[in-house]
């Protein structure tokens, strides 16, 4: 009868465990580390199950060689759980916002508990203190057994103290999911060491897996559908800010001016307001990053039209050492019509000069807008608001689209630097 029973339960972990490893395969939402450690996880949980079918097939038979296969097989379902609360303690200390957790002290202690757990399960394969298998294939506890489990219910208690202690920088539903895969398995490690002989450590384990998955997974569903909206937000803020009267109205004045002193040059400028209104409209409808390039020729003509205002006043410099690479729109332009403004326009003598530069590091780019302008406090709200506006909404949609990094450098007297972090790799 037991037999049957632990037929069941390893058919049902196996069968749970890759349903599971399927679902993180063709998720869409979740995030890189959750996708690595329920890939990791249920990996690791297919091997446990199929160790723990093919150790029952082999316990049907007797004979040293058998023998020898089944000792093998046992090994692995009991090296491949301890792996599993390793991986438990590393997702744990990354959701609850530890980013070096390599260096951790939690995960380090976790980690030579393990070695410990994987040394006394060596062992073990040379002594019958804690278990050993009969040459007729029967398995046998040892007297030092519940040694065994002392690692293992350490780190489990890591854990527990762990998640308890940063419960606050978890989600609600994260801390469903680690209660769940801490409670569910305990319980069935408690109940087979009472119940001799059913493995229900193994059912638990991909249960609790199984429900960790489905709860982490509607968290972060539930974070990338906010996260569209506050996109969506962003974007109709940005298009807002980008609606700006002062400058149509400027812009069109200077037409009007030159239709009368330069047609030609009026009939350029025509043509430069055209493209940088038609650029305006089709970069509120891009979801996805554009090519720097694409966004500085943005960038140029508003500048150029600008010019047309200033003339001389305003000076343009470009140090482009970098230009391959890709960038949310209107994140640049905005910055630099933030340097004209309040920048270059902020000089009691009205002139000045804004530099565009970018630069290529191993890990990252950096786009970066300087003026020689009257600078401000960044710790300090100005009076009218607008300049620290702008650069929240980019700082905004540079986190929020591709983890990017807003930073400004600036003091009173001493103009301001605006710089534009990318890491590598986006899209």
């Amino acid at each position: 009868m037991i037999d049957y029973i632990n037929l069941s339960i390893g058919t049902a972990a196996l069968a749970i465990s890759i349903l599971g490893l399927i679902q993180v395969l063709i998720s869409r939402y979740l995030e890189k580390e959750a996708k690595t450690f329920f890939t990791a996880l249920f990996g690791v949980m297919v091997a446990c199950a199929a160790a723990n079918l093919t150790g029952q097939y082999l316990g049907m038979y007797r004979g040293p060689i058998f023998a020898r296969l089944f000792r093998i097989t046992l090994f692995l379902e009991s090296f491949f759980p301890s792996l599993i609360l390793l991986l438990l303690t590393m997702f744990l200390l990354q959701s609850s916002g530890e980013t070096d957790w390599k260096r951790s002290g939690i995960f380090r202690t976790a980690a030579v508990l393990w070695a410990v757990y994987c040394l006394l399960l060596i062992y073990t394969q040379f002594s019958t203190l804690i278990y050993h298998i009969d040459e007729n294939n029967i398995y046998f506890r040892g007297p030092y057994y519940p040694l065994l489990l002392v690692p293992p219910v350490l780190i489990l208690t890591i854990d527990v103290v762990v998640l308890w202690k940063r419960k606050d920088r978890l989600s609600q539903k994260q801390r469903l999911a680690f209660w769940i895969y801490t409670v569910i398995p305990t319980a069935a490690m408690l109940v087979q060491m009472k119940f001799y002989g059913i493995y229900t450590i193994l059912l638990g384990a991909s249960v609790g897996g199984f429900f960790m998955f489905v709860s982490i997974s509607m968290d972060q569903s539930e974070h990338y559908y906010q996260q569209l909206q506050e996109n969506s937000r962003m974007q109709t803020e940005i298009m807002l800010s980008q609606i700006q009267p002062h400058f149509l109205y400027n812009t069109l004045g200077a037409i009007q001016s030159l239709c009368k002193t330069d047609p030609p040059t009026a009939e350029q400028a025509v043509a430069k307001f055209s493209r940088y209104l038609r650029g305006n409209m089709s970069a509120l409808n891009q979801e996805t990053t554009i090519p720097f390039t694409q966004e500085l020729a943005h960038t140029r003509l508003y500048l150029e039209l600008e010019q047309l205002r200033y003339e001389d006043a305003l000076q343009v410099c470009y140090d482009l050492s970098c230009t391959e690479f890709q960038i949310p729109t209107l994140t640049l332009q905005p910055l630099v019509e933030n340097a004209v403004r309040h920048g270059v326009r902020g000089k009691l003598s009205g002139q000045g000069t804004v530099t565009i530069s970018s630069r290529e590091y191993p890990d990252h780019y950096e786009v970066a807008v300087t003026d020689d302008g009257p600078g401000f406090d960044p710790q300090r709200e100005p009076d009218d608001g607008q300049p620290h506006i702008g650069l929240k909404n980019v700082k905004e949609r540079l986190k929020g689209t591709v983890n990017g990094r807003l930073d400004v450098e600036s003091s009173p007297g001493k103009g301001t630097r605006v710089s534009i972090f990318l890491p590598k790799g986006i899209r």
